[in-house]
């Protein structure tokens, strides 16, 4: 199917307008697209620093004396470093290879166009919408919520594990319901931030379905 033929010509007012945020982003991810290489070494190099950082501040206990550092220290931190440069700058070469090639360099439209397919609606702006097309296939991947809150889901099971395992053994009082608060805390805000990007999918697959329709 080509995204050039047949635009659709929508009704309504204005095609979405980004925020400085939003453009912010977009002007990243067009850097991850056309350049994934020094999107990776940056992002790595910034992983690198901050988990050295956060390594030195952890084991800043033991290095009161610097000559008498111990020895894991002097191996450990470059080593965690190194491992979550290459980890993470892996990653976002990976992102930045599977986005889509779109020949737009401005990031203001590439961030209108993401919005515009937010909507689950065609726009007033023909370009815009095939932008938009473009993006649509990605953007219904990545926003299954399914591909990504399976690890929040294990987490809150790790979490009511210990809990459980103390209310229904044999010395069970009531105020032992109080260790579980955390758990249904976070069931509760998994389920709404299930139920929000369930939603935000849905509007991005309307979104490809109606360009696609209209395009036919």
């Amino acid at each position: 199917m080509s995204f050039e033929r047949n635009n659709p010509q929508p009704a309504g007012p204005h095609a979405p307008r980004p925020s400085g945020s939003q453009i912010t982003g977009a002007r990243i991810q067009l850097y991850a697209q056309n350049h994934p290489a020094g999107f990776a070494l940056r992002g790595g190099i910034a992983t690198g620093a901050v988990t050295a950082l956060l390594a030195l501040v952890t084991a800043a206990p033991a290095l009161n004396d610097p000559t008498g550092a111990p020895g894991w220290i002097l191996v450990s931190v470059p080593a965690a470093m190194l491992f979550a440069a290459f980890t993470v700058g892996l990653l976002m070469y990976l992102h930045g290879r599977k986005l889509p090639r779109v020949e737009e360099t401005d990031p203001a439209r590439y961030a209108s166009a993401e919005l515009q397919a937010a909507t689950g609606d065609l726009g007033p702006d023909p370009d815009t919408n095939r932008l938009a097309r473009r993006m649509s296939d990605r953007l219904v991947y990545t926003s299954n919520p399914n591909h990504y809150m399976s690890g929040l889901f294990a987490v809150m099971a790790f979490i009511s594990l210990r809990p459980l395992t103390e209310i229904i053994g044999p010395d069970f009082e009531p105020l032992m319901l109080l260790q579980l608060t955390p758990s249904v805390i976070l069931l509760t805000v998994s389920i709404a931030m299930y139920r929000s990007a369930k939603n935000r999918h849905e509007r991005f697959k309307a979104f490809r379905e109606a360009y696609d329709a209209s395009a036919s």
